[in-house]
């Protein structure tokens, strides 16, 4: 029992110290018990802003979640463009999630976060924004995540990620390069072109939950770095054939949750996601009534003749492109042609073969034909002359 108490007081005093050893604001408290960079939460109606960096210490801000988030947003920081990156703890990336009243609004404005171009992460938390402008988000520099979860958009400006990058930032623990936007519900509800055209080094794209109806064909055309894509859970009737053709390193889309209106037309674009082994999640088809609440690839398959379906050239189960077809043909007539030319190489290796063997049959025939008369010429005397006959010489 009483090594019990003694280990309860080290526990006590070890969180005294933890507690105790940072400074920070009235109405900001400091959560330091799992790590020494721990996490200060600050309630809007409790500290006077603005906030100042100059009243945190040990550790620094690094990571910072605001509560109690309404009304209008500006003034709200202060000095925070001193925060040094050689500051960092490298087990967790610069911060900042603004946690809102979800019955009320927020008003954003392009100098709300003026001072924050050293953060690396950024979530808005059931937060009803009431307008995204262009540009308004550009003074956060590069982002590793940008996420808006729960509460809404009332609008959005296209533009309003111009001067933002979102790509993986590998300084951070976890480089990730995300955009997320979760069961935040925006308007407008058909998302315009241009809207992602600056994310050209992000990774990922997820609008889950959103309330979208449709997307511009060319939504996704300059966010060619994208690898996951993710519109579950929304009111998409219908995609263009061609909306996620310029991802040519996509390797994974989300559609689950999507009432489709499934039509050979409508799903041109998973022949796209076959041929390339993209992974995928649904959709599953509302419409036709006998494939309601089936996948869309068991209508697809069941309904949609290929050579209507593909964009291309279909030939058997395989959609291609001229220019395939005609590599293909290509291939063939070179593989012929050298299967020809072996004939042929090998035809002639045999006749020369049998020629030269016949040629040197002839030269031996030819030596033992003279040897032999040569021979034969050494085993015939000389004729004797006439003194030799008449006096039988030998």
């Amino acid at each position: 029992m009483k090594t019990n108490i003694n280990v309860l007081n080290v526990l006590l005093f070890l969180l005294l110290i933890n507690f105790s050893s940072s400074a920070h604001p009235t109405g900001c408290s400091y959560d330091g018990t799992l790590t020494s960079t721990g996490l200060y939460t600050c309630d809007l109606g409790s500290y006077t802003a603005p906030l100042a960096y100059s009243s945190f210490s040990s550790p620094l801000p690094q990571r910072l979640k605001i509560t109690g988030v309404t009304g209008t947003f500006t003034s709200q920081l202060s000095g925070f463009s001193s925060f040094s990156t050689g500051s960092f703890d490298a087990n967790y990336p610069a911060s900042l999630e603004l946690e809102c009243l979800s019955s009320n609004s927020l008003t954003l404005s392009s100098v709300s976060f003026t001072d924050m171009g050293y953060l690396q992460e950024v979530k808005f938390s059931f937060c009803n924004i009431v307008s995204l402008t262009s540009g308004m988000l550009s003074p956060f520099g590069t982002l590793n995540s940008l996420r808006f979860e729960g509460g809404s958009i009332a609008s959005y400006s296209n533009s309003f990620l111009t001067g933002l990058i979102v790509e993986p930032v590998t300084s951070t623990p976890e480089p990730k390069g995300e955009l997320v936007i979760k069961d935040c519900t925006i308007t407008p509800t058909s998302i315009p072109a241009g809207t992602f055209d600056v994310l050209t080094t992000v990774k990922s794209i997820r609008v889950e939950n959103a309330g979208v109806t449709a997307v511009d064909s060319s939504l996704y055309n300059l966010a060619v770095a994208v690898d996951d894509v993710s519109l579950a859970d929304n009111s998409i009737t219908t995609l263009d054939s061609a909306v996620f053709s310029s991802l040519k390193g996509l390797s994974d889309i989300n559609l689950d949750g999507i009432p489709y209106d499934c039509t050979c037309s409508s799903l041109v674009f998973l022949q796209s996601l076959s041929q390339n082994s993209i992974r995928s999640a649904g959709p599953i088809c509302n419409t036709p009534a006998a494939y309601q609440n089936k996948k869309a690839t068991k209508y697809y398959a069941d309904s949609c003749d290929l050579s209507v379906s593909c964009a291309d050239i279909a030939i058997g189960s395989t959609c291609m492109t001229v220019y395939e077809l005609v590599g293909s043909i290509l291939s063939f007539v070179t593989l012929v042609l050298a299967a020809i030319a072996l004939v042929i190489i090998c035809h002639t290796r045999r006749q020369l073969m049998a020629a030269t063997s016949n040629l040197e049959k002839n030269r031996n025939s030819g030596w033992s034909k003279a040897k032999d008369a040569m021979d034969t010429n050494r085993s015939i005397k000389p004729p004797m002359r006439g003194s030799q006959a008449v006096h039988g010489w030998g």
